[in-house]
């Protein structure tokens, strides 16, 4: 077991390097304090320039599929006997590099949502079902104009899209790896929630909000 502990606390401190709380650090300033208050990409693109905050979505997408690196690596490179199957130690990686991004021990516990750490583990994990999350995304994104309600219909499309992901069975450890990441992306954007349903959530392409 102290294998997975090892994966787990690894995931994690790769995860709490988040990005754009290391470029508020090197321009002095918090992010949290400015525009959303969120430290994750949408914020970055508002705070610091589309350009950086396209810098932030990658390097917070980037961490996933390093931890997830690293933690192929540590699996083969342990003599201990190993009690799951190298994909159960994946999602345990992607779960807690997303944790780390939310509640980074770095920058007191208070961090990104984890959309682009999730979606950063699911290219590693199974890349093929990005396809319909992100176009489900972008529909939703057209239609309403939300970032944040895109990406929680994007995960849970992406919850959705698992069930049939397997046409002889249903792999429902996959499932309910997925059904997870839904559940973090929904806690996480609680207040985006209130906001959409108070009407003073903020929209793109909008002059008005």
């Amino acid at each position: 077991m102290y294998v997975l502990a090892i994966i787990i606390l690894a995931s994690y401190i790769l995860g709490s390097l988040n990005a754009s709380l290391v470029m508020s650090k090197i321009k002095d300033l918090d992010i949290r304090k400015k525009g959303s208050g969120n430290a994750g990409a949408t914020n970055a693109i508002r705070i610091f320039g589309l350009q950086n905050g396209l810098l932030v979505f990658s390097i917070d997408a980037l961490k996933a599929l390093l931890a997830a690196f690293l933690t192929i690596r540590i699996l083969e490179g342990t003599s201990s006997d190993i009690i799951f199957g190298h994909e159960i130690y994946l999602y345990f990686s992607a779960v807690s590099c997303i944790l780390g991004h939310c509640y980074p021990i770095w920058f007191s516990f208070k961090g990104g949502k984890g959309a682009a750490t999730g979606l950063g583990a699911m290219i590693y994990i199974e890349p093929i079902l990005i396809i319909p999350s992100l176009v489900v995304f972008f529909i939703v994104l057209v239609i309403t104009r939300y970032v944040s309600f895109s990406t929680i219909a994007a995960f849970f499309s992406l919850s959705v899209v698992s069930i049939f992901f397997n046409r002889d069975f249903i792999d429902y450890i996959f499932l309910l790896f997925t059904f997870t990441l839904f559940l973090i992306i929904l806690y996480t954007h609680k207040v985006n929630i209130s906001a959409i349903l108070d009407k003073t959530e903020h929209r793109i392409l909008s002059k008005n909000e």
